[in-house]
């Protein structure tokens, strides 16, 4: 699922690659291809469009300096804006209580397994777990 996004992602970036300044018109089609490919990721269509919407405000706003590409600006506006969305703040796993009980959902072959495996690990080691 994550590699499906990641390449739908470098696809939209690509869109901006060889343009010397972001434009309105190579915003509009970048961001149109972000949208759709956070929604065939099965994000809510509402948050997509809130995410792009302000990603779409912050690319306006940029100036593009000689060092970096317009593509490589929109994705440091990208990757800066999903980390505000999902929370940018490193917050403490709370595992105390017996039992500690930790819901791990996602699509088959996502990856449950092998998370849940990594976090009983990272849970032991850490001496948060018996």
């Amino acid at each position: 699922m994550f590699e499906s996004l990641q390449d739908r992602l470098e696809g939209a970036f690509k869109n901006m690659k060889g343009e010397g300044r972001i434009t309105d018109l190579n915003i509009a089609s970048t961001i149109k291809e972000i949208r759709r490919a956070l929604v065939d990721a099965d994000v809510n269509y509402k948050i997509a469009k809130e995410f792009t919407d302000t990603v779409r405000e912050q690319a306006q706003g940029e100036k593009v300096i000689n060092a970096i590409s317009p593509g490589q600006l929109m994705v440091k506006i990208v990757k800066d804006e999903l980390v505000r969305l999902m929370g940018g703040d490193v917050a403490e796993l709370n595992a105390k209580g017996a039992p500690a009980v930790i819901l791990i959902a996602g699509l088959q072959g996502s990856g449950k397994t092998t998370f849940s495996g990594k976090l009983a690990n990272y849970l032991k080691t850490q001496r948060k777990l018996s």
